[in-house]
């Protein structure tokens, strides 16, 4: 269960990263066509749905085992845990408020202004990715 929560997390956080750092801007500056932008942004967004779900229950079967041997809050590793909790809550929501919001913004007003409007979401969601990362690296 270990390998797939680290690889799910892995290919979540870098795929937000992508859509953040690459996707969005070349949207933005017109150099992805609508078909292009609404395919990798639903391919996205239903990653970002499916990924909750199984860091949850890859989460809890590891914390079931014994993963987290003290009472959540009176240790370093305690913290991290729900620290990542928190970030795993937040990048769940901004990932797809992010990306419901490009798919309807490319219908209605076109790819260059609605990657715009939601390049900052998809910003902070690359921001937290990349802090859920770093989070569980200490663990």
């Amino acid at each position: 269960m270990d390998i797939l929560h680290v690889l799910v997390a892995g290919v979540w956080a870098g795929w937000t990263v992508f859509m953040a750092v690459l996707v969005v801007p070349a949207a933005r500056d017109g150099r992805l066509r609508a078909d292009a932008l609404s395919w990798l942004t639903g391919r996205f967004t239903r990653f970002s749905q499916i990924a909750p779900i199984v860091m949850l229950l890859t989460g809890g079967y590891m914390a079931g085992q014994g993963a987290i041997t003290e009472a959540p809050l009176n240790s370093l590793q305690g913290q991290l845990v729900m620290t990542m909790i928190v970030l795993w809550l937040v990048l769940s929501g901004l990932s797809n408020v992010a990306s419901r919001r490009l798919l309807a913004s490319v219908e209605s007003s076109g790819v260059e202004p609605a990657a715009r409007s939601t390049a900052m979401i998809f910003y902070v969601a690359g921001g937290v990715a990349l802090a859920l990362l770093l989070v569980g690296g200490w663990l």
